[in-house]
């Protein structure tokens, strides 16, 4: 355990836990994994950056919190909601189509678009084989995503809502996805 001296008490509002409030004492000098108390008392929350990111996606050689289907293990979706945020988009595309060509790239989708409440482009890891990559990519997001929201979930055997929930992953701000009708 870490004296005293070196924690703090920090406050973050989760839109992705319909605004509620959490509290954490945190080390001042590292990432911790808290639970928030209410009615989604299991979902786990990692702070990094006053930006929400789930436990699922573990950086430290330990297995996620999850079971991954075979196939595709991940998607991308970077949001944009204007000209210039579209612009910063297709930057970043082309930024990950350079660095990262054993993805699969989809092309724009200029409106909303099922569970997406904006425009948005999609990416994936394209094989099973390259679920081992997540967290390069995860790193480059964090580094590169400058002003725009971006989701990389799982495809695992929890379910779409699960995926998209509890074993998501933002960088930037969390959207609000329209997922209400689907199986929790």
């Amino acid at each position: 355990f870490l004296p005293i001296s070196d924690w703090r008490e920090e406050e973050y509002n989760l839109g992705l836990l319909q605004n509620h409030r959490l509290k954490a004492i945190m080390p001042i000098s590292s990432e911790i994994t808290v639970s928030k108390e209410s009615s989604y008392s299991s979902a786990n929350v990692k702070l990094s950056k006053l930006k929400a990111v789930t436990k699922s996606q573990n950086d430290h050689g330990n297995s996620p919190a999850f079971t991954l289907k075979k196939g595709n293990p991940y998607d991308v979706h970077v949001y944009y909601s204007n000209e210039d945020q579209r612009r910063e988009a297709m930057e970043l595309r082309d930024k990950m189509k350079e660095t990262f060509q054993w993805m699969r790239f989809y092309s724009p989708k200029d409106r909303p678009i099922g569970p997406h409440p904006v425009p948005m482009w999609e990416a994936d890891f394209g094989s099973y084989e390259n679920r081992y990559r997540w967290t390069e990519v995860r790193k480059f997001i964090e580094e590169e995503h400058g002003n725009l929201s971006v989701l990389i979930h799982p495809h695992s055997l929890d379910g779409d809502y699960a995926d998209h929930t509890r074993n998501a992953f933002w960088a930037g701000n969390i959207l609000e996805l329209r997922i209400g009708g689907w199986k929790r």
